[in-house]
């Protein structure tokens, strides 16, 4: 069997690249050194739950150094009750935001004349604040979006990081209804 394996090698060799030929050997590293892996003839295969489930909450711990936690910031945390308060204390007060700390959300609004108005707003991670930094009005029968929408969306909040005259409120529906009041 092994001259014969390398008889195939030497006619037809791998021309993979060694990384990947490496990542395949240690899954097969891996799939070998389960215990309850069980291959039928036809080429099926059934494992045990709990040892895939062991071996997933191991690796978990190995790595866990690698992963943020979802509640735990990385920066100090300014909850969003706060952040009010101080904006009806004054309401010209800014909230503390820095651009980099944000996430896009998109959000849809439907009109009553049948129309719809795609929101990208930002949320900061750190305040729970949003802002609206472009909006698009689609109406008609319109299925799907042209091409060129998300290129036009894309430059008008790349434009409104660089002014950085956004405009931040507690909820996302009042930034929406503050944009839709300036226009």
């Amino acid at each position: 069997m092994l001259l014969l394996s390398r008889f195939w090698n030497l006619i037809s060799p791998d021309l993979r690249p060694e990384w990947e030929k490496a990542r395949e050997r240690e899954f097969i590293l891996a799939a070998n050194s389960l215990k309850t892996l069980k291959v039928t003839p036809e080429g099926g295969m059934s494992i045990d739950p709990e040892e895939l489930r062991d071996q997933i909450i191991a690796a978990r711990e190995q790595l866990q150094h690698l992963v943020h936690q979802p509640g735990k910031p990385s920066r100090p945390f300014q909850p969003v009750a706060e952040n009010e308060e101080s904006q009806k204390a004054d309401p010209a007060a800014e909230a503390p935001v820095e651009l980099q700390d944000c996430i896009e959300v998109v959000i849809w609004r439907r009109l009553h004349s049948g129309a719809a108005v795609r929101y990208v707003c930002l949320q900061s991670t750190s305040t729970g604040c949003f802002a609206v930094a472009a909006a698009s009005l689609f109406s008609g029968g319109q299925e799907s979006l042209p091409g060129w929408v998300d290129g036009n969306i894309n430059r008008q909040v790349a434009n409104a990081l660089q002014l950085g005259d956004l405009q931040w409120y507690a909820a996302v529906s009042e930034a929406m209804d503050a944009w839709d009041a300036e226009l």
